[in-house]
C-alpha cells in the first residue's frame, strides 16, 4: 500500500471514530420530540412539590425537557431494587426544575441513573487534612460523576418529597450544572458571572465564618459543594433562604427563572410519597 491509500485508510477511519462518537448526538436530533403521555404528565407534576410555582411556559418547558430525559438516560436499580415508572418520573420532574432556565445546549442529562434502595458504600479517594485517604468506604446518599452517571438513593429521595431539607436529586443534578461549566466551580453554565460570582463569594464565605440557618454546613467544604446545598436550600427551602441571604436568593432565583420564595413547596406525606 502506497503512502497516499494509507493516508485515505486512516482518514476513512477516523472518520467513521467520529460518527460513532457523534451519533448518541445525532440520533437525538434526527428523532422526533420525546412526550410523555396524560397519565406521565399527570403523575410527574402530582409529585413535583413546586408544581405551582409553574406559569404555561415553564409548565409546558418542564414537561419537554422530563421526556426528553426519560428518552435518553438509562435507569438502573441496584441492590435488587426495580426500577419503577413513578421512580423515573419522580427523579426527572425535579432534575429539569434546575433546567427551565438554562439554554437547552447548556446541559447535557447522565448516560444513566442508578438507583439504590437506601443509602450506598462508596470508596474514599479524597485525602484529609494530613495527606490520608480512609481505607473505610463513606456512606453516601448520592453521587455525581464527570462521565455522565449519577447514582442515587431512593429512600434520601421519599424523605426530600416528604419535605425533608436535603434533597438528593436536586444536589448530584447541580453537580451536573457545574460540571457543564468548567472554567467557573461553583456555578452552572451562564453567559455572565459576575453578579452570580459576588454573590455567591460573599454567601460562602458567611457559611464558612458563621454557619447558616438554612444552608448546611457541608457546603463550606468547596465553592462545588456550596452551589449543589445552595440549591437544595432555593428549592427545598426557599422562603427562608431569601430571609437569611437575599442576595443569593435573587441570583438563583433569575437563573432558575423561578421565584421559589413565592409559594411554599407542596410536599408529599404517608403512602403518597412511596413508589
Amino acid at each position: 500500500m502506497n503512502s497516499l491509500g494509507a493516508l485515505v485508510v486512516i482518514a476513512g477511519a477516523l472518520a467513521v471514530a467520529a460518527l460513532i462518537m457523534a451519533y448518541p448526538q445525532l440520533r437525538r436530533r434526527w428523532r422526533p420530540p420525546a412526550r410523555l403521555d396524560a397519565d406521565d404528565r399527570r403523575e410527574l407534576l402530582a409529585r413535583l412539590p413546586w408544581r405551582e410555582l409553574l406559569d404555561a411556559r415553564q409548565h409546558d418547558k418542564l414537561l419537554r425537557l422530563s421526556a426528553r430525559l426519560l428518552a435518553d438516560v438509562r435507569f438502573v436499580g441496584c441492590d435488587g431494587l426495580a426500577i419503577t415508572r413513578t421512580m423515573r418520573l419522580t427523579v426527572a420532574g425535579q432534575a429539569s426544575m434546575l433546567c427551565l432556565g438554562a439554554h437547552p445546549d447548556s446541559f447535557t442529562p447522565p448516560g444513566e441513573i442508578l438507583i439504590y434502595p437506601d443509602a450506598f458504600y462508596i470508596p474514599r479517594e479524597t485525602p484529609d487534612e494530613h495527606g490520608l485517604v480512609d481505607d473505610l468506604p463513606m456512606l453516601a446518599s448520592g453521587e455525581a460523576w464527570v462521565e455522565g452517571r449519577v447514582i442515587l438513593s431512593w429512600a434520601d429521595i421519599e424523605q426530600a418529597l416528604a419535605g425533608a431539607p436535603d434533597n438528593v436529586v436536586l444536589h448530584e443534578f447541580a453537580h451536573l450544572l457545574d460540571f457543564a461549566a468548567p472554567g467557573v466551580e461553583g456555578a452552572p453554565p451562564m453567559a455572565r458571572f459576575d453578579s452570580w460570582s459576588s454573590s455567591f463569594a460573599e454567601a460562602f464565605e458567611t457559611l464558612r465564618r458563621d454557619g447558616s440557618p438554612v444552608i448546611d454546613l457541608y457546603g463550606a467544604q468547596s465553592p462545588t459543594e456550596f452551589f449543589a446545598v445552595a440549591v437544595e436550600a432555593f428549592f427545598q427551602r426557599g422562603a427562608d433562604l431569601a430571609r437569611a441571604h437575599p442576595a443569593l436568593h435573587a441570583v438563583m432565583a433569575a437563573y432558575f427563572d423561578l421565584d421559589t420564595a413565592a409559594c411554599s413547596p407542596r410536599f408529599l406525606a404517608g403512602p403518597d410519597v412511596h413508589g
